[in-house]
């Protein structure tokens, strides 16, 4: 596998994978929507997405979708890894690992102060992948959200 930066090259193929992931995530699939969305987001590069290819056969393995952010207080980047997805014909083959490896490569890259992410307190799954990856949970603030719709 190789790990690349999605760029509209990529769309469709990603549009089917996001899909899938958002499918797993509880959400109703929207194709037209979703291509609207991420093709949005490559083009005016306001994310940056990493696909995972199978180099035998070209299909998308798995994404990770990153927002920038910034501290104001450090005066630096951080990255608010927002997505991450693997296609259920590529579980247990290490496609996050390398994702999450890639991300932190491009993190120290960036000279982004820190990688954030979120995840629901019944994926425990993820969050053993997470901390295997030396991500630890942020004991120190409260999160809080309201919505605007």
């Amino acid at each position: 596998m190789k790990i690349i930066q999605c760029d509209e090259n990529h769309l469709e193929q990603l549009v089917v994978l996001f899909e899938e992931y958002r499918h797993f995530c509880g959400f109703e699939k929207s194709p037209q929507a979703t291509k609207e969305f991420l093709g949005k987001l490559i083009c005016s590069g306001e994310s940056t997405i990493f696909i995972a290819v199978d180099l035998e056969t070209g299909n998308l393995m798995g994404f990770v979708n990153l927002y920038p952010s910034y501290s104001s207080l450090a005066l630096q980047r951080l990255w608010i890894l927002n997505d991450l997805g693997v296609s259920s014909d590529y579980r247990g083959k290490g496609v996050s690992k390398m994702l999450i490896r890639k991300v932190q490569e491009y993190a120290v890259e960036t000279n982004a102060i820190r990688i954030e992410l979120k995840t629901e307190v019944t994926n425990t799954t993820a969050q053993n992948l997470y901390r295997s990856m030396n991500f630890s949970v942020d004991n120190d603030n409260v999160y809080y959200r309201v919505p605007c719709l």
